[in-house]
């Protein structure tokens, strides 16, 4: 999945969905940076979170908003109270299939809430998310998200 500053790795099964770039609709209390806002999901009211400000992620130039893409994640901790959460892609993602033959992991400096690095092949690497950490930001969060 392809965010500003890199490109994290999630295994299929936790997308609920991708879907074209959907604006946040603005909270009144003031939330977190990393908290963009809500957005209208099947008739839900899910949060929308930077991934890029969570991972301290360099700030590169968004692409415009007609590549930007919606990714719609299942809560996987506490269901019946975060049942879906989403962040934003810069373009389409892609799947690949990974194995253990074509995988290793980097070297590289880990950054707070992310896993590991993970070298897909000799130029492109791919950060691991720490699902749990993201799911207790925006527990931990006193958000109204009303």
């Amino acid at each position: 999945m392809p965010i500003q500053g890199g490109q994290i790795l999630l295994p299929s099964a936790v997308i609920a969905e991708v879907t074209y770039y959907i604006p946040p609709e603005q909270v009144q209390d003031s939330p977190p940076d990393w908290f963009l806002g809500i957005i209208p999901w099947r008739h839900q009211q899910v949060p929308l979170l930077s991934l890029e400000r969570i991972f301290s992620l360099p700030d590169e130039m968004a692409p415009t908003t007609a590549k930007l893409r919606t990714v719609v994640l299942y809560g996987l901790d506490s269901v019946a109270q975060l049942p879906f959460y989403a962040f934003i892609a810069n373009e389409i993602p892609r799947t690949i299939n990974i194995t253990e033959n074509n995988l290793t992991v980097s070297k590289m400096e880990v950054k707070p809430g992310l896993m590991f690095t993970v070298n897909l092949t000799k130029e492109e690497v791919a950060w691991v998310p720490d699902m749990t950490y993201l799911e207790n930001l925006l527990r931990k969060s006193t958000l109204n998200m009303a």
